[in-house]
């Protein structure tokens, strides 16, 4: 991925001789595995790809210097000597993040923490932790702690680090956008790939498959989000004056001018009554978020709503455009019906390191006519023909379809796709045979294309295909949503 510098050729012109017109902006995506426990997507908007690579590089190179600093689960880290010693200097680094950590305890009314060290260990008591003397110094940067409080700062540090990292990586001359997203903690800056802004899409529920539609969709500007909830960033969220599980909110997605505070926020509207986190985040300059209660009732904030971009769509005069009538007016899938697809990434072994395989999985109808794309996992954009029998087919004429579904190649093991019973322009199917494709190519590697053959009519089915050398099995389940 990374290339040769571009700056000097860019900025260096022959003598006597006209600068040419400069290079359209493109968008560049980059996607690594195991960075800080989970993984990092970045898009950088630039004119030419070397100096997307280094904007990528110094993003890259400021999230491992900070893993240093902030790491919970490293013995080595500043954190973990912090927490060893009653009083220490901080770098400055530190200093901001815990000092961030108590200006949000003090502001959400004790909702975050950063203080959770021993309750997550299963030690100490919650309010004799919360009550428990702590001194920050600005001048010096000296933190004083008690021995009865560690610092675990998961709930601020990561969107901390999206922070620095979009900042180094926006002082790369010519960098003109940029969108860091680290385990769904996202911020966005500058110049959008689209002309409509950077479109962030936010997940319906905690259990969403892969290529659900999203419940929202934000047009965002110099923004950050961070979404806390069961399932996604926290495996379990406490209450921290009380330092039992918080059970009361399922997802809390917060929006703020940049990423520590998103996360901070997220955290504490997954631990506030939905009314009172919704009320919190009206107060607050700058801030959206939307809760989704235990019980399923969605609350949202004033500013949620004027950043949400998926209002119905209107015809010229000003109405709501009804349900498309269905192909040849067949009979519509059962109410609550969906078909689940199961395909497997399979771990290969032997010889060079294999890459991940770019997998296509698309629906065609019983005449062999393009119905929905469900994904296309493609780490580099100039390579995805590789997949070249969907590419030859369908892709080389409906690029503009590849890049809205396109995602980031995954590593070996078993995922899930979800077909809603709609086409590629959103309108719903009839009844009838259908074939599940699944194509994966590798780069220096094989090819395998997968059909499965399934009726989706009134009643259940189910279909199977067995594995090959670049696909596991897979396996296709229609019925009503459990």
């Amino acid at each position: 991925m990374k290339k040769p510098a571009l700056i000097a050729a860019l900025l260096g012109t022959a003598m006597g001789v006209l600068p040419a017109a400069p290079a359209a902006a493109q968008s560049f995506r980059f996607h690594d595995d195991h960075v800080l426990g989970t993984s990092f997507d970045m898009i950088v908007v630039a004119a030419e790809e070397g100096l997307a690579n280094l904007a990528a590089d110094a993003a890259r190179q400021t999230i491992a210097r900070l893993d240093g600093v902030l790491s919970g689960w490293r013995g080595d880290s500043e954190l973990a000597a912090l927490n060893r010693a009653a009083r220490a200097v901080a770098s400055p680094d530190l200093f901001d993040v815990i000092a961030r950590g108590e200006q949000w305890r003090e502001q959400t009314g004790g909702a975050f923490s950063l203080r959770l060290g021993a309750l997550l260990n299963g030690e100490g008591e919650a309010g004799a932790i919360a009550a428990a003397p702590v001194t920050l110094n600005e001048d010096s940067r000296m933190i004083e702690r008690p021995s009865s409080v560690t610092f675990a700062v998961d709930g601020l540090a990561k969107g901390y680090i999206v922070d620095r990292a979009l900042e180094a990586a926006r002082a790369v001359p010519g960098t003109q956008g940029v969108m860091i997203d680290i385990g769904g903690d996202l911020r966005c800056w500058g110049q959008a790939p689209g002309a409509s802004g950077w479109r962030i899409g936010v997940a319906a529920c905690h259990d969403a498959a892969d290529n659900d539609a999203p419940g929202a969709v934000l047009n965002l500007t110099d923004k950050a989000v961070a979404t806390s909830g069961r399932g996604l960033r926290d495996t379990m969220i406490l209450e921290p004056s009380t330092g039992r599980r918080a059970d009361g909110v399922t997802l809390a997605t917060a929006v703020a001018d940049n990423a520590a505070d998103a996360d901070a926020l997220a955290s504490a509207f997954s631990v506030m009554a939905p009314e009172e986190g919704i009320a919190l985040a009206d107060s607050l300059p700058g801030v959206a978020a939307q809760i989704v209660a235990a019980n399923g009732d969605v609350h949202v904030s004033r500013a949620w709503t004027q950043m949400a971009a998926n209002t119905p769509k209107q015809d010229a005069s000003n109405k709501e455009v009804g349900p498309v009538r269905l192909a040849a007016n067949g009979a519509p899938w059962p109410t609550g019906f969906s078909l689940k697809i199961d395909y497997e990434i399979p771990q290969l072994s032997g010889g060079r390191r294999p890459r991940d395989p770019y997998v296509v999985v698309w629906v065609t109808d019983d005449a062999g006519n393009l119905v929905r794309t469900l994904t296309y996992l493609a780490t580099k954009r100039r390579y995805i023909d590789e997949n070249y029998v969907f590419w030859q087919r369908y892709g080389a004429s409906r690029q503009d379809l590849v890049e809205s579904v396109t995602r980031p190649t995954r590593p070996p093991g078993r995922y899930t796709l979800a077909w809603d019973g709609r086409d590629d322009a959103g309108k719903p199917v009839a009844q009838g045979r259908y074939t599940i494709n699944v194509e994966a190519a590798r780069e220096h590697g094989g090819h395998s294309l997968q059909h499965i053959d399934i009726n989706l009519g009134a009643a259940g089915a189910s279909g199977e295909a067995a594995a090959q050398d670049e696909i596991g099995a897979t396996r296709a389940v229609y019925g009503k949503d459990q």
